[in-house]
């Protein structure tokens, strides 16, 4: 009895996305008016064809945007909150965890206390002018008036 040894066949295994995650760019806390990139990963074959990005507030979830990368050349206020990404092959599609992503607002803070002192500051000088110039033009009256007698 013989052997015989058939060539290697080459096996495709198809799967949906899987391990599907967002990395942010660049990580930690996000100071505002920075740049900011939300990518978004996955596993699967055939690849990955579509991204879609969703934003959840306290009304929902919304479509934030689609492809691969979702970038904020100037992240507002606004722009903070839980993201996370859709990726989808032919079979189906998967989730990421949800990101939050938080803006530091100190230097907003400082700037608006910066302006309320500076308007107090004007306020003040402008109601020290007014009462100077009302008490020597009630001066010049009084001395025009002792004249006039």
């Amino acid at each position: 009895i013989g052997t015989k040894t058939s060539p290697p066949k080459r096996l495709d295994v198809q799967y949906a996305p899987n391990n599907t995650s967002v990395s942010v760019s660049p990580s930690g806390e996000i100071v505002e008016g920075s740049s900011v990139t939300l990518t978004c990963s996955s596993d699967a074959n055939p690849p990955v064809q579509n991204y879609t990005w969703y934003k959840k507030n306290d009304t929902g979830i919304w479509q934030a945007g689609s492809g691969q990368s979702l970038n904020f050349s100037n992240f507002r206020y606004w722009n903070r909150g839980q993201y996370f990404c859709e990726a989808r092959n032919k079979h189906v599609g998967q989730n990421s965890t949800a990101v939050s992503i938080n803006i530091e607002v100190g230097d907003r803070t400082a700037l608006v206390w910066t302006v309320v002192g500076i308007t107090v500051a004007v306020a003040l000088v402008a109601a020290v002018v007014c009462m100077r110039w009302k008490k020597k033009s009630a001066r010049r009256e009084r001395v025009a008036d002792t004249q006039a007698l």
